[in-house]
């Protein structure tokens, strides 16, 4: 059905194969640009559900439609869609030269790893295992969806305002180990009031959630190991890319308007 609909409105009577899995006013839509997305959203196993990926499809060719209709009325010439396009393209060579680096990042020795246990002992004490009640839906295209519900104050109120927006959802227990996060994120939700919801974004998911019940849980040795591993690491990235920056900092012609430098008083 969505196939045939999208014959009309391309112009042709061949119905999309192949790679081609849709056409949009005769643009295609390709398998590898479909995998590309689900990738990009961060979706793992759900990547392979076929409701997430029919849904991925609507929301690429309303994208399309939506490209399609601002080309049409000059958006792409405005100066808000140019330093968009420029803030976007910086972004992403900025995260390859810093995936470059990561690369080069020496991994540490079992040596290092057990010697930063011994240091920070209240990162591997404190181990909990939050069992959560949670509400999981893909971002929506008008981010005001997202704002309504983070007043919700619970998750019935998230799932009715879900519904009256039309967003598809999906509520389901889930546990939430606090070393899968930052210390920081993980010492913010433990503090929270019983029963309060809170929304994180994971990629284009939207997770709302609230706690049904908290255990401590040591993290077995070998465990501690890997997650020190992880720490050290990246530590080690971030500090070389403070250092990489100051080094690049030094090498360059910088000047500032006045008032706009950092060091002025």
């Amino acid at each position: 059905m969505i196939s045939a609909s999208l014959v009309a409105c391309s112009g042709t009577d061949e119905a999309p194969k192949g790679q081609v899995i849709a056409r949009v006013n005769g643009q295609e839509i390709t398998l590898s640009e479909l995998n590309s997305e689900l990738i990009a959203n961060n979706l793992g196993k759900r990547a392979d559900d076929k409701a997430v990926t029919k849904t991925m499809i609507e929301r690429l060719i309303a994208r399309k439609l939506l490209v399609e209709t601002a080309r049409d009325t000059g958006l792409d010439k405005t100066s808000e869609y140019v330093l968009s396009r420029q803030r976007t393209e910086e972004n992403e060579l900025a995260g390859l030269a810093q995936r470059q680096m990561m690369s080069q990042v020496k991994p540490p020795t079992r040596e290092e790893a057990e010697k930063f246990i011994k240091e920070n002992p209240g990162t591997f004490n404190n181990r909990k295992l939050m069992v959560l009640e949670q509400i999981r839906f893909l971002q929506p295209a008008n981010a005001n969806d997202v704002k309504l519900i983070e007043k919700a104050t619970s998750l019935d109120q998230v799932a009715d305002l879900l519904k009256q927006n039309a967003i598809r959802f999906e509520r389901v227990p889930t546990v939430l180990d606090t070393t899968s996060i930052s210390r920081q994120l993980a010492d913010r939700i433990d503090g929270l009031p019983p029963g309060e919801v809170f929304v994180i974004s994971n990629g284009q998911m939207v997770l709302a959630n609230v706690i049904r019940e908290k255990q401590p849980a040591a993290i077995p040795d070998e465990a501690r190991i890997q997650y020190a591993s992880q720490l050290i690491q990246q530590q080690r990235f971030a500090k070389g890319i403070e250092t990489q920056v100051s080094q690049l900092k030094k090498k360059a012609t910088i000047t500032y308007q006045q008032g706009y430098d950092p060091k002025a008083k």
